[in-house]
């Protein structure tokens, strides 16, 4: 201990020593070598601790493992110090320094490799720059595809004019997809309340959606219905509403999820083919009964005729009456006709 102190008190103390010119056969070139080469290592072991901590102070937390560069600066730092000192000595002869700056670099050289041993297994578990950039081009990939796969979805929806809806009963909450509010005739993202809802919604149907919602909730099977939304410009449309009732495990009717679809057309379409089936049941019917009595009356009559005696009174009533039969005959015929142009011309 005395021998540390000793060394210590007189750690600026050269007296007992003498510099390397005076402590060996140095030549000029060989002494001014050793010197130019010291001071070369030290002002390259000087300048990269500088840019470490410049790179430290512009990336501040976007670096992992910031002890490191802090512990490969000073460990730089102090190594680069021994260079300087070991140039100083060739007229300086401060070996106490010299030996103590050595300590130092060997305990900061041996704590870097603790920490090095400390954060091997973390840095070892991160990705490398490739496999990160392999990992972001997939990611980008799927984020393009997925993209792509929600417009096709959004295409459909559109080609098909159907929308998506959920109604969360304890919140009430209502949302509704980009469709779905083009199809109520809300403005696409908005945040739908009853209030909302009902304004679009027919005056005359409000009473029997509710009536619906209500029997759905009870049912063990949500069941479709269509209802009628009045758009700003007095237009009827048709909305088929196809869901499912979802419950908690008491059994208790929490939210409700379906769809809407626009089936205007398709009503409109239906609604055709009816008033075309109604004219097709009347066009049989006039061919089925009412032609049926002129055509059986005629045949009747031509059987009474009288051909072998022509003069008979009785022949020209026949011939009257079917005369007028045929009229009646040829007046369902036209009626018929109407009919049939009428219908080709709605399916034109």
């Amino acid at each position: 201990m005395d021998q540390v102190i000793e060394f210590l008190s007189s750690l600026f103390t050269y007296s007992d020593f003498h510099s390397f010119w005076k402590s060996g056969n140095w030549t000029s070139f060989h002494g001014w070598l050793h010197i130019l080469s010291d001071l070369l290592v030290w002002s390259a072991y000087f300048v990269i601790p500088a840019l470490i901590f410049s790179y430290l102070r512009r990336r501040g937390k976007k670096i992992n493992f910031n002890g490191v560069y802090i512990l490969f600066a000073i460990f730089l730092l102090i190594s680069g110090l021994t260079y300087l000192v070991d140039a100083v000595m060739f007229w300086v002869p401060l070996f106490r320094v010299s030996a103590l700056m050595r300590l130092a670099t060997g305990i900061v050289s041996w704590i870097t490799i603790y920490y090095l041993f400390r954060i091997l297994p973390t840095a070892t578990a991160l990705k490398s720059p490739l496999a990160l950039q392999e990992e972001i081009d997939k990611r980008i990939q799927t984020e393009q595809e997925l993209k792509l796969r929600n417009e096709r979805l959004l295409e459909a929806e559109r080609t098909a004019r159907l929308g998506y809806g959920s109604w969360d009963i304890f919140r009430k909450h209502v949302e509704l997809s980009e469709m779905a509010c083009e199809i109520m005739g809300l403005p696409p993202g908005c945040v739908p309340s009853y209030e909302m809802l009902a304004a679009q919604v027919h005056p005359a149907d409000i009473r029997f959606i509710e009536d619906c919602i209500q029997k759905n909730l009870r049912a063990e099977h949500f069941r479709q219905f269509y209802f009628r939304v009045l758009t700003d410009r007095m237009v009827i449309k048709h909305v088929l509403v196809k869901g499912e009732v979802l419950r908690n495990a008491a059994g208790q009717a929490i939210a409700i999820k379906g769809t809407l679809q626009d089936v205007t057309e398709i009503r409109m379409h239906l609604q055709r083919i009816e008033q075309q089936n109604k004219r097709l049941k009347k066009i049989a019917w006039v061919q089925s009964h009412r032609m049926r009595s002129p055509v059986a009356t005629i045949l009747g009559l031509a059987e009474i005729f009288n051909h072998a005696d022509p003069s008979d009174p009785m022949n020209a009533e026949i011939i009257s009456s079917i005369k007028e039969q045929s009229q009646k005959l040829d007046e369902m015929i036209h009626e018929v006709d109407d009919l049939t142009r009428e219908k080709v011309r709605e399916t034109i």
